[in-house]
């Protein structure tokens, strides 16, 4: 490059540069042509002068750069719409059904436009008895207006009477193939519906506008910024919204997005398209001017949540609620991964409990067996994979297969998972280092909005492996931050083929980085970081005041 060239280069130096390449560099400053949003260089402020003696330069003032963090599973558009709900969280305050009533009150009075009583992520497992809010006592506070509540896994939700009435929802009405009306001793529905049987009530929700839709996305985003991510995948997107996500990023929503289509959306298991005919018809001649737009893997669900009891395992719940359900035939679900296999699809599958994923394992293996040699090429996922034991774990690794995690959940659910499986069950899960020392790459994520979904959170996370109530699970599986960095990012751009482009800081790669208060792999550090800046593509996208 010719120095007149280089007055389209920008120097960050005097930083703390953690690369996440092979070798875990460090580096003291970064070159980056911002013209074409690459990497130029990595290396010391000196050597980065010398070479670009026309650059502009920032200082960093020992800043830690990480590269852009990578969030592999979350849900963006439904995270942008939650956002104009109702938090019902634990973090905000909610861990009983009167502090639930008063939160929903406040918004109803903030929103008296909303013909609706709207909330999300309630935790009936800090509530005392950790039992769900009935209709009932939704009535007595909502008696005319109707109220629907999503439990904070999304598989499960309560609604009052006036929602069951608006749906026709009855002591009548069949389970649907897949879910539950939960019922008291005579019958009745409590207004709780697990999996879904949630889409019972959901019809009857005034559904938002194409443009408020939009907005949604665009509202996800900022969020997303503000946790220093670059780059999240939606994963179950409906094909119909695809068109919604490109309007956002041609309107110039920054982060890059990878969408991820719900499988059934297109029907049954033959119904599945070729992946290469669909990536043409619904993703080319994006424009975007920082951002951009991916197909991602395909995406099922094979069993539901340990919050509310659906996740599929071997042994029984101790709380005596059962084993949990598949939510496909296991027939049904292999075949929906062999179509999407065959016709060239990355599958990544939902499975939490023990027996869903074996089950998952095994339809991958069927898979295999059609199409010899295919499947490590494919990277087929396995999202969540919380309860492993040393065969699953074993089989992640002969296999190939990359289990997608979600460190944060251990520290804002693990107590419910305590509830559910005891402690030395609990324990089990999510077990990182385990899989790390197989020779398994790990990706992390957060799944938000089930949880905040900040990446510095799941690093600390992944690090203590203590929860809300301050109990430690599984000590052994505990890992350092450095090995927390990699996974939310070089790992995470692996598991959605993006490697070459981003995930570590180094020539020739995107320009997308976040930068750091302070070094999280160092004790204080990782107590302290917090995000202050992110850049996508070689532009600015969040505080720009600190430059």
């Amino acid at each position: 490059m010719s120095a007149s060239a280089t007055t389209s280069v920008l120097i960050l130096r005097h930083a703390n540069i953690l690369t996440m390449d092979d070798a875990l560099t460090r580096a003291e400053a970064i070159a980056i042509d911002r013209e074409n949003g690459r990497i130029l260089a990595v290396g010391s402020s000196e050597a980065m002068r010398e070479r670009y003696p026309a650059a502009r330069a920032a200082d960093m003032q020992g800043r830690t750069i990480v590269p852009g963090f990578n969030d592999c599973h979350m849900h963006i558009l439904p995270y942008g719409l939650d956002l104009a709900r109702a938090d019902l969280s634990p973090a905000a305050g909610v861990t009983s059904v009167p502090e639930l009533i008063a939160a929903l009150q406040r918004w109803c009075a903030q929103n008296p436009q909303s013909a609706w009583a709207l909330g999300n992520r309630y935790d009936q497992n800090v509530f005392p008895g950790a039992a769900h809010p009935t209709r009932w006592e939704l009535d007595a506070a909502f008696p005319d207006r109707p109220v629907y509540l999503i439990q904070t896994s999304k598989h499960g939700a309560v609604a009052n009477s006036v929602a069951l009435r608006l749906a026709g929802v009855t002591r009548e009405t069949p389970d649907p193939p897949g879910g539950e009306i939960v019922r008291d001793a005579d019958g009745e529905p409590t207004g709780v519906l697990l999996e879904s049987a949630m889409g019972l009530v959901v019809k009857a929700v005034p559904a938002p506008t194409a443009s408020e839709k939009v907005a949604a996305i665009h509202r996800a985003h900022e969020a997303l910024l503000r946790a220093g991510i670059a780059s999240a995948s939606d994963l179950n997107t409906h094909p119909s919204e695809i068109t919604l996500y490109r309007q956002a990023v041609e309107q110039g929503a920054p982060v890059r997005m990878t969408l991820c289509p719900h499988a059934p959306a297109f029907g049954a298991p033959e119904s599945l398209p070729e992946r290469e005919a669909f990536a043409r018809q619904k993703f080319e001649g994006i424009s975007s001017t920082a951002g951009g737009l991916r197909l991602g893997p395909i995406k099922l669900f094979s069993d539901g949540a340990l919050t509310v009891r659906t996740a599929a395992l071997r042994q029984p719940y101790v709380d005596g609620s059962g084993t949990g359900m598949l939510l496909h035939e296991p027939e049904e679900l292999k075949a929906y991964i062999t179509t999407a296999h065959l016709r060239g699809w990355q599958v990544a599958v939902h499975a939490i409990g023990d027996r869903a994923v074996e089950l998952v394992l095994d339809c991958y293996e069927a898979a295999e067996a059609l199409a010899p040699g295919t499947t490590a090429a494919r990277r087929h996922r396995v999202e969540h994979a919380m309860l492993l034991d040393e065969g699953l774990i074993a089989r992640f690794a002969r296999q190939k297969v990359i289990p997608v995690v979600q460190p944060e959940f251990l520290a804002r659910l693990g107590d419910a998972y305590v509830l559910g499986l005891g402690k030395e069950r609990a324990s089990n899960i999510n077990p990182t280092a385990s899989l790390q020392r197989a020779g398994v790459a790990v990706p992390f994520s957060s799944d938000c909005p089930i949880v905040p979904g900040a990446p510095l959170d799941g690093i600390r996370a992944a690090a203590r492996r203590i929860t809300r109530a301050g109990l430690l699970l599984g000590p052994e599986e505990r890992i350092p931050p450095v090995q927390g960095l990699r996974n939310y990012t070089r790992c995470a751009a692996y598991s959605t083929f993006d490697e070459t482009s981003t995930g570590t800081l180094e020539p020739g790669k995107r320009a997308d980085l976040t930068i750091l208060s302070d070094d999280p792999t160092t004790e204080g550090g990782l107590e302290q970081a917090q995000v202050i800046s992110v850049m996508i593509g070689g532009r600015i996208v969040y505080g720009a005041d600190v430059w």
